[in-house]
C-alpha cells in the first residue's frame, strides 16, 4: 500500500504532542511492514521535501495550524501525481486532511481521534464557574466589547474536527471512551468508529526496574496544568502528607497555568501544600533519563480529568510502579483488564487520598499490581499486533 499520513505535528520541526508521537511511530511502523509511506506536516521554520529514515517528509512553512489543511494540499496534489495514494490518514485535531479530502474523494481516508477541539473545551472549561462567566462577559461591556463565549458548544457546520470525520472512509479511537463520546457527540454509529490502540514499545531501561522498591515516593509525569487533574490531586495530597509525613511528592514536567488567576500551576500547588513544601519536589526531565525517575519512585498518580492514550501510564506500567489513575478516558483500557492499578473517580479527592494510602500501607499489592501492568504492556501494543490490526482495516478500504 501506498500511504499518506496527513499532520500538521510531525517531529522534529512540530513535535508539540501526542499526535506527532503518534505519527512518527506509525509512518515508521508501516514503513518496516513492506508500505510505501508519505508523510505531509507542517515546520515552523521552513518548506522542504526530504527523505528521513526512508520516508519522504514534505513539510510545509506553518504556524497557524487553522490553515494548514489548505497550505498543504498543493504538495498533496504533486505528490499523488507522481504516484498515486492508496489511501491516507489524517487526526481529527484541527481538520489536518479536510481540504484534501474534499480535493480527493475517490482517495479513501481514515480518521484517527485523538481529541476533538470540543472535547477540549470541556476539560479545560472544567472549573469555570457561573460567576467566572458573568464577571468575563462584563469585562467585555466595561471595554465596550462583546466578547466571545469560548465555553460556547463549537458549531458543528463549520467545525474542522466534525467536517474531516463526517468525511471518513474509516474511523479509529485508541481510546474506548473517546469512541463513546465522539459518537454520542456527533451522533455517528459507534460500531463505525474502530478501538485500535496507539503503539507503545516498552524499553529495556524501563523493563528492567525492579518491582519492589521502597523509595516512599509517589510521583505525578505530565505538564502541570488543570486538566491533568491537579486541582483534586493537591486536596489529595494533603490527606496522604498529613496520614504519611514520611512521604515525598515529585512532579515532573512542565508548568501551565491554574485555575487562580496570577498563579501558575507549581505556584498553586505550593500554595495549597504549604504545610509540606519539604515533602514536594517539581522537575523537568529529558527523555532519556525518564527510567532513572520511574526507577526512584514506587507509585506514580495520573488523576486526569480526562485523557485518551497517555504514555506516561504505559510508561509507568512498564517500570511495574503501583498506579493510581483515573478512570476517565483510556487509562482505564489499559488498566482494569489486567487489574495493573487502582482506578479512581477524578472529581473525587477523598477517594484519590484512598487508594494512594492503600498503596503505601499494602507494599505487596502494589508490587502484584504493576508485575500485572508490566507483563500486559510488554505485548499489547507491540508493533507486530497493531501493525496486523491497521493493515487489516486499511486494506478493506482499497
Amino acid at each position: 500500500m501506498k500511504i499518506a499520513y496527513i499532520s500538521y505535528e510531525y517531529p522534529p520541526d512540530t513535535a508539540v504532542g501526542g499526535i506527532a508521537t503518534y505519527v512518527h511511530q506509525v509512518s515508521r511502523m508501516m514503513l518496516a511492514r513492506g508500505h510505501t509511506v508519505e508523510v505531509f506536516c507542517a515546520s515552523t521554520h521552513r518548506t522542504i521535501s526530504e527523505v528521513v529514515d526512508g520516508i519522504k517528509v514534505n513539510r510545509v512553512l506553518c504556524t497557524d495550524r487553522e490553515i494548514f489543511h489548505t497550505i498543504i494540499l498543493p504538495f498533496f496534489e504533486t505528490a499523488n501525481e507522481a504516484g498515486k495514494f492508496d489511501l491516507m490518514e489524517s487526526p481529527e485535531f484541527s481538520g489536518d486532511g479536510l481540504s484534501i479530502k474534499r480535493n480527493f474523494m475517490h482517495i479513501p481516508l481514515v480518521v484517527r481521534l485523538h481529541i476533538p477541539w470540543f472535547l477540549v473545551d470541556i476539560i479545560n472549561n472544567h472549573y469555570l464557574t457561573y460567576l467566572q462567566k458573568c464577571r468575563f462577559m462584563l469585562s467585555g461591556i466595561i471595554r465596550g466589547k462583546l466578547y466571545r463565549r469560548f465555553w460556547k458548544p463549537r458549531n458543528t457546520k463549520t467545525d474542522p474536527d466534525y467536517l474531516t470525520t463526517m468525511l471518513a472512509d474509516q474511523i479509529h479511537t485508541p481510546s474506548i471512551s473517546l469512541g463513546d463520546i465522539v459518537a454520542r457527540k456527533w451522533r455517528i454509529d459507534r460500531n463505525r468508529i474502530l478501538n485500535i490502540p496507539n503503539l507503545f514499545a516498552p524499553g529495556k531501561e524501563l523493563l528492567s526496574i525492579p518491582s519492589s522498591t521502597n523509595t516512599n515516593t509517589i510521583t505525578y509525569i505530565g505538564r502541570l496544568e488543570v486538566r491533568k487533574g491537579l486541582v483534586k490531586l493537591a486536596a489529595a495530597l494533603s490527606i496522604v502528607l498529613k496520614a504519611k509525613p514520611f512521604i515525598k511528592v515529585k512532579f515532573v514536567g512542565g508548568i501551565q497555568k491554574s485555575p487562580v488567576k496570577g498563579l501558575d500551576m507549581k505556584e498553586y500547588l505550593l500554595e495549597k501544600l504549604k504545610d509540606y513544601r519539604d515533602n514536594l519536589e517539581f522537575t523537568l526531565v529529558p527523555a532519556h533519563q525518564i527510567a532513572e525517575v520511574y526507577a526512584n519512585t514506587d507509585i506514580c498518580v495520573f488523576p486526569s480529568i480526562w485523557e485518551n492514550f497517555p504514555y506516561s501510564c504505559l510508561e509507568a506500567m512498564s517500570a511495574a510502579r503501583g498506579i493510581v489513575a483515573s478512570r476517565e478516558g483510556g487509562m482505564k483500557d489499559m488498566l482494569e483488564d489486567c487489574d495493573g492499578g487502582l482506578l479512581i473517580d477524578p472529581s473525587n479527592h477523598t477517594e484519590i487520598a484512598k487508594e494512594l494510602i492503600r498503596l503505601i500501607d499494602n507494599p505487596d499489592l502494589r508490587v502484584k499490581l504493576g508485575e500485572n501492568a508490566r507483563k500486559k504492556v510488554a505485548t499489547a501494543y507491540s508493533n507486530e499486533k497493531i501493525g496486523a490490526l491497521l493493515e487489516e482495516n486499511y486494506s478493506k478500504l482499497i
